[in-house]
């Protein structure tokens, strides 16, 4: 994927920007949003379940993390009105971090409202990898646009680079689909390798 993106460039989105770029390109997709998740470690600032997760108050993050969400249901509703939905590919790498520890805890509430989630274990994709680059942090909007997600050295996101020539993004949407199939479903590898588990100190 890193191939196609850079082949044709993009244009560069404030963080701001690229959230309501994407939420208006939403409307008018013409397919499902396929979301890669490839980095360890990230920071959320602005989510209460990540900044308890963050401060150490981990029985908090998880009671924050199962409070209902409104806005989060009636998203998954409308992606469904629409003929969409949101499929998210997370890789990891075992052991797994204590973000990812957090984040796969967060992601369970998630599935159970109606965001389809898979997991592939990074050594699956190690040749594939190092032919063709690490799987870059990507949203791809159906046909329409690809979005790739820009964070700081901390983890933080910034913004976002967004393509829309059509060959590159139907080459994304391709290769995410690819290893999306390969993936695990989300709730028997959670049931493996993380449930039960808590993280210990976050490293930010």
């Amino acid at each position: 994927m890193r191939d196609l993106l850079d082949a044709v460039g993009g244009q560069r989105l404030s963080l701001a920007e690229y959230d309501a770029d994407f939420y208006t390109t939403v409307e008018s997709t013409d397919g499902p949003i396929l979301k890669t998740e490839r980095m360890q470690t990230f920071r959320e600032p602005g989510s209460p379940s990540w900044e308890a997760y963050a401060d150490g108050r981990w029985e908090e993050a998880l009671r924050i993390a199962a409070e209902p969400n409104p806005e989060l249901v009636a998203f998954f509703e409308h992606l469904d009105q629409l003929g969409s939905g949101l499929r998210r590919l997370r890789v990891v790498e075992l052991p797994l971090t204590p973000y990812l520890i957090w984040e796969l805890h967060f992601l369970r509430y998630r599935a159970k409202v109606g965001e389809q989630i898979r997991v592939l274990d990074a050594r699956a994709i190690s040749a594939w990898e190092a032919a063709a680059g690490e799987v870059p942090e990507l949203m791809v909007v159906g046909g329409q646009a690809v979005y790739e997600v820009l964070y700081d050295d901390s983890g933080t996101p910034v913004g976002a680079e967004k393509t829309v020539e059509p060959a590159a993004v139907a080459g994304c949407r391709s290769r995410v689909l690819s290893l999306f199939e390969q993936a695990e479903p989300f709730e028997p590898f959670f049931r493996r390798e993380v449930d039960g588990t808590r993280p210990g100190l976050p490293q930010l």
